[in-house]
């Protein structure tokens, strides 16, 4: 149903997110026995690949372009990425049929491949283009756009933790919120705390508010309302908690299930291959032994094809000492 969700989202454009919840709780209704992901998942999923971006604040989505995007390491395949209608994909799977002049031979030495499917999402389309010329000639005749390898662009160009946290104008003062509880460095991510958890403060605390959560990351006075994992990765600097595993040998980036890369940050990396993150079981061994170590037999969730310099960046622009694992 991943699929014919993304090709709904493509042809309607955008949309408000109840719109989305109806639909997709109707594809769900006729998915037979399958257990289907909360619909806020489902698509933050979407986002993470670069097929939406959603405005949260004003219960929005919108369906992005589609772009074919080269992939680093892969022996000359091109991603494609975003919108999705029935005509383009149409077209990319009957070149020697389409009606550009310039498709029939292109389609002597480009390749698409068939749909590879993924649990969470919609099925990965791969197009073999050893030559770029080719590609962006292809993203001409198609009418779509190219970029060269958009998930190591993206990643130099990943915002710090001081940007994440600033994103939102203005700084909050005086409480954050109803039933605060603060972010520790135990097994349970969030306490809960005695009083009433007013400023002054200092880290990432969480509040209740309305029908969902906020959350704040105190300095004294001044709290900074951000995205989830903005905040948990600024307190994980703060108390120089080293999270993130690096495996060389099979170029995998390892972040914990449950303090899973800020948004733009998974972006990158999934883009790397398309593919989300799936939870993996890690046995780490670090070359630079953590503060404090994950113990014992720990979740992560993994991404692919990830290589040194890119693991690098995305673990510099969180603060993070990257630990490499065998």
């Amino acid at each position: 149903m991943d699929d014919e969700l993304l090709m709904w989202c493509s042809e309607r454009g955008d949309g408000s997110l109840t719109a989305f919840h109806e639909t997709y709780a109707w594809l769900a209704s006729r998915a037979q026995g399958r257990q289907e992901l909360d619909w806020r998942i489902a698509l933050y999923n979407l986002q993470a690949l670069g097929h939406v971006e959603i405005d949260w604040e004003n219960n929005r989505w919108s369906v992005t372009p589609p772009v074919l995007t080269s992939l680093a390491n892969s022996a000359g395949h091109s991603l494609l990425v975003g919108q999705r209608p029935l005509w383009l994909l149409d077209r990319l799977d009957n070149l020697q049929n389409d009606p550009a002049p310039q498709s029939a031979q292109l389609a002597q030495s480009v390749l698409p491949l068939p749909a590879v499917g993924q649990q969470g999402g919609p099925s990965v389309r791969l197009v073999a283009t050893p030559d770029l010329d080719d590609a962006r000639a292809l993203c001409e005749a198609l009418g779509i756009y190219f970029q060269d390898r958009t998930a190591d662009q993206l990643a130099r160009r990943l915002p710090g933790l001081r940007e994440m946290l600033a994103q939102k104008r203005g700084a909050l003062r005086g409480p954050g919120g109803v039933e605060p509880q603060r972010m520790s460095d135990g097994n349970e991510i969030w306490e809960d705390i005695e009083g009433p958890g007013e400023p002054p403060l200092y880290g990432a605390y969480r509040y209740q508010r309305y029908n969902t959560k906020r959350y704040v990351y105190w300095i004294g006075d001044l709290g900074f309302v951000a995205d989830k994992r903005a905040v948990i990765y600024a307190q994980l600097a703060r108390s120089k908690r080293w999270v993130l595993r690096y495996d060389a040998q099979h170029q995998e980036l390892y972040s914990p299930i449950r303090m899973q890369l800020p948004q733009l940050h998974a972006r990158a990396a999934v883009l790397r291959s398309g593919l989300l993150p799936q939870p993996s079981s890690l046995r780490p061994s670090s070359t630079t032994a953590p503060r404090r170590p994950e113990s014992g037999r720990s979740h992560f969730v993994k991404y692919v094809n990830i290589d040194e310099p890119f693991a690098r960046m995305v673990a510099d622009s969180l603060h993070q000492e990257l630990q490499f694992v065998s």
